[in-house]
């Protein structure tokens, strides 16, 4: 081959490995519990999300995006649409872990993110104000622990009731800033599988603020479980 011909051959295979985004690298990320997992896509290419425990996941827009499970812990993801900005939510099934992820388009892509952890830190429970973290206060509802300056009330006040869902409030954390409810979802077609998204669940409470994050401790219901508990984090 003549050094023009090898010259040709180097720039078209590097061309065919950007575009085919072979040339990208992977990642390693170490959840510190409170920040949002990096996760790049990129229109035409998958990206592997490997999980250090087995999950559930739930999807704010999951009509944007293709996700497949390869194994119980490795998520392949392939968007639908070249801009992505979305949140995605997981639950380590062994752990009780509530891992949030940041998929997005606009970050560097890398075809494979290997989470490991997690790592939590003693300064990841509250953000910058002094205020609990999203991550903390659903951690901290999940497991019956209020972060400090957390104030609980019992209630019983109905959220939703509109099919194919009723919920129903059970206690109301609240701090100056950010406030938690968790609640007792039910489904009201008990015989069907009925799977849980939470960008199709907005319960405005405006006193509560905007509704940052809900997390869920079954992702699925159906005849064998017709309701779950669910944790809404609201803020001003």
């Amino acid at each position: 081959m003549t050094r023009n011909r090898l010259v040709l051959f180097h720039l078209a295979l590097a061309a065919m490995l950007a575009t085919c985004g072979i040339g990208a690298a992977a990642i390693d990320v170490v959840w510190d519990g409170a920040s949002y997992l990096p996760v790049p896509v990129k229109l035409g290419s998958d990206t592997r999300l490997v999980m250090p425990e087995a999950f559930d996941d739930a999807w704010e827009h999951d009509e944007q995006v293709s996700a497949t499970l390869l194994d119980a812990r490795t998520l392949i993801i392939r968007p639908r649409a070249a801009r992505i900005e979305q949140r995605l939510t997981m639950r380590g099934r062994a752990s009780g872990t509530l891992y949030l992820a940041r998929v997005s388009s606009s970050l560097p892509y890398a075809p494979l993110v290997t989470v490991q952890g997690p790592l939590l830190r003693p300064a990841a429970s509250t953000d910058s104000s002094g205020e609990a973290s999203v991550t903390s206060l659903l951690k901290g509802m999940m497991l019956g622990a209020p972060p400090p300056g957390f104030k609980v009330e019992k209630t019983s006040r109905v959220l939703l009731d509109a099919a194919p869902y009723r919920i129903v409030a059970e206690q109301v954390w609240q701090s100056p800033r950010t406030s938690g409810v968790i609640a007792r979802l039910h489904s009201t077609l008990p015989a069907r599988q009925l799977p849980l998204v939470p960008a199709n669940i907005q319960i405005h409470i405006a006193q509560l603020g905007m509704l940052r994050a809900m997390a869920a401790d079954a992702y699925q219901l159906g005849p064998d479980a017709t309701s779950t508990r669910i944790y809404l984090v609201y803020g001003h």
